[in-house]
């Protein structure tokens, strides 16, 4: 699964107001479950229609004109059009796609590749996912050439010492040689999770896998980057060699001999 978002910011209704106003009661069965109510837009049949950021997932709630009730999901016109498909796109693609990158940003990654990089790019990465050792080796090239620095978010989630050897990486003196080592398969075998990692790592930990949760991550590797009109995106798994010079910019030619 994909998800797509644009840098600048486009116009909708302010999160802001949508909070200031008296929101309906059914829309707190979502608030109370850990979800915002960022935009209203207008809906049909005198409802009103809302856009909600549930936990990193974008979903569009509409509600009776009594506001009584409330539906969840997509809204289709007679010719199967989405109703709520555009105020959605305007928040996902504006406020969310700036917020989501500032985040990211705050997290505790680990570098690999040039700091003269032009092109730097987020990936969510597991001590356990083969998926995200592959994309590793697949960027070898690009990360090679200085083209790309690629910051790997640690997260422990695929098995029980996921976190362990999470938390053994992190903790290392130089954390970057041995996440390298790690997905060259050097240290694949041998690498011993911690059993009690100090506390601060556990807080990073923690961190980063508060943010996978926040930006709508939900597996290993998921990649956030920007394509060449400037807009951010997100793949989720190990991106298909099609996407590769989407993510990481054109292939570096090979110097000659």
């Amino acid at each position: 699964m994909k998800l797509i978002y644009l840098l600048p910011l486009l116009a909708f209704t302010s999160p802001i107001l949508a909070q200031q106003k008296a929101l309906p009661a059914p829309l707190k069965l979502v608030t109370e479950q850990g979800g915002e109510i960022v935009s209203e837009f207008a809906a049909p049949a005198n409802m009103k229609g809302y856009v909600a950021d549930f936990k990193g997932q974008v979903i569009t709630l509409y509600i009776t004109a009594d506001e009584q009730y409330l539906f969840t999901g997509p809204m289709l016109d007679a010719n199967g059009n989405n109703v709520g498909e555009q105020a959605a796109n305007d928040y996902a693609t504006g406020p969310k796609a700036q917020k989501d990158w500032q985040t990211l940003e705050s997290s505790h990654w680990i570098v690999d590749g040039s700091a003269k990089a032009k092109r730097v790019i987020y990936t969510f990465t597991d001590p356990n996912c083969p998926y995200c050792r592959q994309f590793w080796q697949n960027a070898r090239p690009w990360v090679d050439a200085g083209e790309v620095q690629i910051r790997h978010i640690l997260v422990g989630i695929l098995k029980a010492d996921s976190l362990g050897k999470a938390a053994a990486i992190m903790s290392a003196s130089n954390p970057e040689e041995v996440l390298k080592k790690f997905e060259n398969d050097n240290l694949a075998r041998t690498l011993q999770p911690l059993k009690n990692p100090p506390e601060h790592i556990n807080a990073q930990l923690m961190k980063n896998h508060q943010i996978m949760m926040g930006v709508g991550a939900r597996a290993t590797p998921a990649t956030f980057y920007h394509d060449a009109n400037g807009a951010v995106k997100m793949q989720m798994g190990l991106p298909p060699a099609s996407l590769m010079t989407e993510i990481l910019g054109p292939l570096p030619s090979k110097p000659t001999k």
